[in-house]
């Protein structure tokens, strides 16, 4: 049987459609959030930061927030992205999918992608990278999640097929785009996220 592609615009939908019961798990758990507000910590105050997939933006946005960060945000869920507005009135975000994001169309000091790459299909997530890499300035930090192992499973949250690239492949499609992998780390969730600095 073939493997089945998770779909980008499945996702957007299945994320709205599951926005309320997805804001009330995240809301309840802290996960990823000590790993962002660390790395958050080695930016310079005032950077520049785009963060895709924001949600409802807990707990994720806080921490950016907190580190005195100049933020901006990207959502494909009006539902999450009207809560996300009335937590952080001061954050310009977008209601649009990340790959179509016109934030793109600017520059920033780093970005940040926690839980969105392995809902994209292949193509998308080795083409957001692409992308990101455009919109960073030199020495830009790219900081997402994205399993460590190759596989498939089922996303808790929305039902949908997710696709893990693996280790390998996920700095492979970095370097080729002038990444360097500084540091891989994994939360208390499990969640492995990659912190990449645009060297060429």
């Amino acid at each position: 049987m073939q493997a089945t592609e998770p779909s980008s615009t499945d996702a957007a939908a299945a994320y709205e459609a599951h926005a309320t019961s997805f804001l009330r798990a995240r809301d309840a758990s802290l996960v990823g959030s000590r790993e962002v507000a660390q790395w958050a910590r080695t930016l310079p105050p005032g950077a520049d930061v785009l963060e895709l997939a924001c949600g409802g933006g807990q707990p994720i946005t806080q921490a950016l927030h907190e580190a005195s960060l100049r933020l901006w945000a990207v959502d494909s869920s009006p539902t999450l992205l009207a809560e996300f507005a009335r937590r952080f009135p001061s954050v310009t975000a977008r209601c649009e999918k990340v790959q179509d994001s016109a934030f793109f169309g600017r520059r920033f000091d780093a970005v940040v992608a926690i839980g969105l790459m392995f809902l994209l299909p292949e193509a998308d997530q080795i083409a957001l990278i692409g992308r990101v890499a455009q919109a960073l300035r030199p020495g830009g930090r790219f900081l997402f999640t994205a399993p460590i192992e190759v596989g498939q499973w089922t996303d808790l949250n929305t039902g949908l097929t997710c696709l893990s690239l693996g280790q390998a492949r996920c700095e492979a499609c970095l370097q080729v785009h002038g990444f360097r992998v500084l540091a891989t780390v994994t939360d208390r969730g499990g969640n492995n996220h990659f912190d990449a600095i645009l060297t060429g």
